[in-house]
């Protein structure tokens, strides 16, 4: 079933990411590319954030150095509307702790990203 998940999640990002409307569709597909690694995390389908999903992290602090930080998170936002997942926010605000890592940039389902 999460091979399923992660295999739908794939294909998903792959036809969806060019028709989201933000900086420009290359940038939120690295975005969109890293940030998928944290969703089963942050839905509430696993206990902890994969190795890979906290690697994530630090590659998008950097992608939100060259870009805004509100861009990623409308970035993100934007996926998880697309997919229709919701964010546990408990999760949001645990996974820094979780995986060591600060988050430089907001992390948000309702595409709320001004605060």
């Amino acid at each position: 079933m999460a091979r399923l998940v992660v295999v739908f999640l794939t294909v998903f990002l792959l036809m969806h990411t060019s028709e989201m409307s933000l900086t420009s569709s290359t940038a939120c597909d690295h975005v969109n590319w890293d940030f998928t690694t944290c969703l089963r995390y942050l839905a509430g389908y696993e206990s902890d954030p994969t190795k890979h999903c906290c690697e994530s992290l630090g590659e998008l602090n950097m992608e939100a150095e060259k870009q805004n930080t509100k861009d990623v998170c409308r970035c993100i936002g934007n996926l998880a509307t697309d997919i229709g997942i919701r964010f546990d926010d408990s999760r949001i605000g645990a996974l820094p702790h979780k995986c060591h890592t600060p988050i430089i940039f907001p992390i948000s389902d309702q595409i709320n990203c001004s605060s």
